[in-house]
């Protein structure tokens, strides 16, 4: 399987690459065509959703813990980038702490990343803008959780 998922991303990267001059990292592509952390959670501790001028919007929504983040989960109908960029922001959040959580940058999703083309920064800007707006979410109602409002199921 796993021979298989190689095969594709090598055969995405180059058609991206062929048909739109876009050169994406395996990273990119592998966030983008098998996002782990893409996906709903039920009445989530943590939650926002944010959107960008381009058109871009991302939903942000965390389980937590005692404080720490035990599954973090997103969804996005946006571009290749956008996509990426949420999932290793979920990634990277998941098992930290709230607190530490709030330093995760956009430059280490697009480190983490092998990088992002240039004129895309902005999608890890979007994913990080999300996590902390729901890690926001999170504290704000943390003392008062009936006063939590959830997202509606899609």
């Amino acid at each position: 399987m796993a021979d298989s998922l190689e095969a594709t991303i090598e055969k995405v990267k180059a058609y991206l690459k062929e048909k739109e001059g876009i050169d994406y990292s395996d990273q990119v592509i592998r966030n983008w065509v098998e996002p782990s952390h893409r996906g709903q959670i039920s009445k989530p501790q943590g939650y926002a959703e944010v959107s960008r001028s381009c058109g871009d919007g991302m939903a942000f929504f965390l389980r937590i813990h005692q404080d720490r983040i035990v599954e973090a989960r997103f969804t996005s109908e946006g571009c290749i980038g956008t996509i990426a960029a949420g999932n290793m922001a979920a990634t990277l959040a998941e098992g930290n702490t709230v607190y530490d959580a709030f330093d995760i940058e956009a430059r280490a999703v697009v480190d983490a990343l092998g990088g992002l083309p240039k004129g895309e920064d902005h999608c890890a800007e979007l994913a990080c803008a999300a996590l902390r707006q729901a890690l926001r979410n999170y504290l704000t109602y943390k003392n008062d959780p009936w006063k939590r409002s959830y997202p509606e199921s899609r």
